[in-house]
């Protein structure tokens, strides 16, 4: 149920003193003042740029059948489930007779059955899987000069030189793999091979100390192909409707235009209104909270729809109707994982409501005046594109300060409060079912906080049980994580006798069915699949059980910083996080019960 409370007890500091307008200059002048004096008295206190978590995830926009994650920081798989982000180390698998599909914004991973896909990094400048096993469409619909794209496998790895789609089928009982360029280019590397690849070819890829190439025929699609097909169709034909509201790398912006109406707005700009929800819905009351790193607290909202809204923009409450406002189309958006602030309810509960109209954001995690400008200015509305591209740029200053102090009113705190039992919430449990009423006092009187104050538990990372996972149980590993494994990518076109081959080749014939082999009992742990890599991804993630020890050991709900997960990776004490934290407020326990009033006086007649 949500607390509809008329009046408010805080503002939230918006993007300008009047609706629809710029940060006027008196308040540039005055926070620009406000934070050189701030990094004076403290200039370690700040996140270099280079340690703020990455500008995107990979959303799993679409499953079909049983499919399975495992996340980066267990070892174990649980249930898949729409809307999920994954990020760096993450693994995906999806069983016999499963479709799903990860998306970034400029690409899509559609995964058929038994591919057994990693997302072995996703950075800011780079996107590298690692397919073990099954088929996979590789779709890129932009890149990025600065991004590479790569997808490894047992024995080869793809890198995308122009965007398009590139099918590849990894067999996990002998390691060949096959490509199959159907738009775009793509680079192959090997030991002892290198080939460009371009629309049109196919080419078997065996062994591994030295690869050998088989040119093949190509042949007529199946399933996953048809699949992939669907998919490019419903997202080039919601992106163009979508893409005249908003930026196009908006991750699910694709959706929004059959769920939901758009409607220009003199202060707002472009508002999209979804259709279909209940009476009574508002945004942030469908779905439950997850623990993803490095960001800490992710919401997973239940709608299918549901992840754009949620992780990008803000929220309006116009008459009956919530609206969702996207960022300025003019820069890149920059992901959330989930644009709220948290309160303090009674002892015991854990509250948040959804940010409104140009109301900064605050993350709980650790991040880099760069990154706090960025995930403000690219989610909030603004018609000053010349001013917009300023502050995404401005590197040294928090343009926006510390907006989360307790003379702010913010707009939708009294209208869209959410509030679960603490155990619930840490647990990572659904909100149906779970939420509970704060009375009008409570709600006033909740002060704002930095962050949940509780430690999240394991089911916040394996949740419910997965029903199907790999016959290899073991995470494959990379071949090499030296700088050496980088090699030159070729700028030239493929052989012309490949492609005289091609041409030549007799016409399609249907592809055959993929063999169902039976179950087989899980390979042991020690021997996980090799995957050959070009490029170096990141250390990888400590295990959710250390952090976990250790944000309840330093800072109970608050994400480590950097330097305390590369603590952890050294198998060192976490130590003190980068940036100090102001005192939490305590918590205030539940009001006593009133008492009856006296009977009233009977009347005499």
């Amino acid at each position: 149920m949500m607390n509809r409370v008329k009046g408010g007890a805080f503002a939230g500091l918006g993007f300008g003193p009047g609706r629809g307008r710029g940060l006027g200059a008196l308040a540039v002048v005055a926070l620009l003042s406000v934070m050189a004096r701030a990094q004076d008295a403290d200039p370690g206190a700040q996140v270099a740029a280079t340690a703020d978590p990455p500008s995107q995830v990979a959303r799993i926009s679409m499953l079909s059948g049983n499919v399975s994650v495992e996340p980066a920081s267990v070892d174990q798989f649980s249930a898949a489930e729409a809307n999920y982000p994954l990020t760096t180390g993450d693994r995906i698998y999806a069983d016999v007779g499963a479709d799903a599909e990860l998306e970034t914004g400029e690409l899509a991973v559609r995964l058929g059955p038994l591919a057994d896909l990693t997302v072995t990094a996703l950075t800011d400048t780079l996107s590298q899987l690692g397919l073990a096993g099954g088929s996979v469409h590789l779709r890129s619909y932009s890149l990025d000069p600065n991004r590479t794209v790569e997808l490894d496998t047992p024995n080869v790895a793809v890198t995308v030189l122009q965007p398009g789609d590139v099918r590849v089928d990894v067999d996990a009982q002998s390691d060949a793999t096959t490509v199959t360029m159907i738009s775009g280019s793509v680079q192959i590397d090997g030991n002892g091979f290198q080939q460009v690849l371009s629309p049109g070819q196919r080419v078997k890829l065996s062994g591994s100390d030295t690869v050998a190439a088989q040119w093949l025929n190509p042949v007529g699609p199946d399933g996953l192909d048809q699949f992939a097909s669907t998919r490019d169709a419903d997202y080039e034909n919601g992106l163009q409707s979508a893409g005249q509201y908003m930026n196009g790398d908006t991750i699910g912006a694709e959706d929004l235009s059959a769920s939901g109406d758009w409607e220009s707005d003199s202060d707002d700009g472009p508002v999209w209104y979804p259709t279909g929800v209940a009476v009574g819905w508002a945004p942030y009351s469908c779905g439950h909270w997850a623990w993803v790193a490095p960001w800490g607290w992710t919401w997973v909202e239940c709608e299918a729809w549901g992840f754009a809204p949620f992780h990008y923009g803000r929220w309006v409450h116009r008459g009956p109707r919530w609206g969702w406002i996207p960022g300025p189309p003019v820069v890149r958006p920059i992901y959330s994982p989930g644009l709220v602030v948290f309160v303090g309810g009674r002892d015991g509960v854990t509250a948040w409501f959804p940010l409104g109209p140009r109301e900064t954001y605050v993350p709980w995690y650790h991040a880099s005046p760069l990154y706090l400008n960025r995930v403000n200015v690219s989610n909030i509305y603004s018609r000053n594109t010349v001013q917009v591209r300023s502050v995404y740029n401005q590197r040294v200053t928090n343009v926006y300060g510390n907006a989360t102090v307790e003379n702010h009113v913010y707009v939708n705190r009294e209208i869209a409060t959410v509030a679960v039992p603490q155990a619930s919430f840490a647990a990572g449990k659904r909100v149906a079912g779970a939420e509970v009423h704060l009375t009008p006092e409570e709600l006033a009187g909740a002060p704002v906080l930095p962050h949940p104050l509780v430690t999240p538990q394991r089911s916040m990372v394996v949740s419910a049980p997965a029903r199907a996972v790999p016959v290899r149980a073991s995470r494959p590993m990379l071949e090499s994580r030296e700088d050496t494994a980088v090699k030159p990518v070729i700028k030239t076109p493929s052989p012309a006798r490949s492609v005289e081959r091609m041409e030549n080749a007799p016409a399609p014939v249907e592809r055959a069915a993929p063999e169902v082999r039976p179950a087989e009992e899980p390979v042991p742990a020690a021997a996980p699949r090799v995957l050959f890599n070009r490029a170096v991804p990141p250390a990888p993630r400590p295990s959710f059980d250390s952090q976990q020890k250790a944000i309840e050991s330093t800072d109970p709900g608050r994400p480590l910083s950097p330097q305390q997960l590369e603590n952890l990776r050294q198998n060192q004490p976490a130590g003190k996080p980068q940036e100090a934290e102001k005192p939490h407020p305590a918590p205030r326990a539940a009001p006593a019960p009133r008492s009856a009033p006296p009977p009233a006086a009977a009347k005499k007649h």
